[in-house]
């Protein structure tokens, strides 16, 4: 397994939240020393490396997210800084990692999470909605 948590120009991660987890995290959220939050995903892998997508969130995005208000693939397919960091992890332990800044547009479809794909979890903006729809 890689260490998806010690990445070149991002420093050590800590994961603030797992939301899907298949062997190791496949979909979280992070944060480096600086505090700065990224939203992660797995987003490739053949034999010969794995390649994981970070979209930088504030942490209001990241709570939009959360709860459901805008869905995974919009998140890494219109990210807020309006570009993404890749990063390709090879397996042969003599290559080192490559991070890249990308267009979102330069990124397959295919490893995006599927349109519509949502988290649903409680959080204060979505108790706010409720209480709205209330009313």
């Amino acid at each position: 397994m890689v260490d998806i948590l010690n990445i070149t120009g991002l420093g050590r991660l800590e994961i603030v939240e797992t939301y899907v987890y298949y062997d190791q995290p496949v979909l979280f959220s992070c944060k480096n020393a600086a505090g700065h939050l990224y939203l992660v995903v797995a987003a490739d892998e053949n034999d010969k490396h794995e390649t994981w997508l970070y979209a930088r969130v504030s942490p209001e995005r990241l709570n939009r997210i959360r709860s459901g208000v805008i869905d995974l693939h919009d998140a890494f397919a219109e990210p807020e800084d309006s570009f993404l960091l890749q990063e390709i992890i090879p397996y042969d332990d003599q290559t080192q990692p490559r991070m890249e800044s990308i267009q979102p547009s330069q990124i397959s479809e295919d490893m995006l999470p599927m349109p519509s794909e949502r988290l649903n979890l409680k959080t204060k903006l979505q108790m706010q909605e409720k209480k709205r729809s209330y009313r």
